[in-house]
């Protein structure tokens, strides 16, 4: 479907707003204010069984929002392109640079 954005066959397609084809083709992202489309965010899941662990839910709340969708495009792109592709690694540590997950 980015291909068909990129050749002119389409000009509306439905996508994650975090592809990195998002950022790479420069596409126009179009705000959804009746919410109909429902959002499709990263979350962090427990298990009933480790849900009520104090400690394990204070390592993971700092996970909640600390990258912006606009980052994530940006690392998407890196191992979702035609040329030069970088390693999941490599993204992972490109997200990292600009946040709490830096390593000391």
């Amino acid at each position: 479907m980015y291909r068909a954005i990129e050749s002119g066959e389409a000009v509306v397609i439905s996508a994650f707003s975090s592809n990195g084809r998002v950022a790479g083709q420069d596409i126009l992202v179009l705000t959804d204010p009746k919410l109909a489309i429902p959002s499709y965010d990263a979350v962090v899941l427990l298990s009933p069984a480790r849900a009520a662990d104090p400690i394990l839910r204070r390592a993971l709340e700092p996970l909640i929002g600390a990258i912006t969708v606009e980052r994530m495009r940006e690392a998407n792109l890196m191992v979702d392109r035609d040329q030069d592709k970088a390693s999941p690694a490599q993204a992972a540590r490109f997200l990292a640079e600009a946040s709490w997950l830096a390593p000391p």
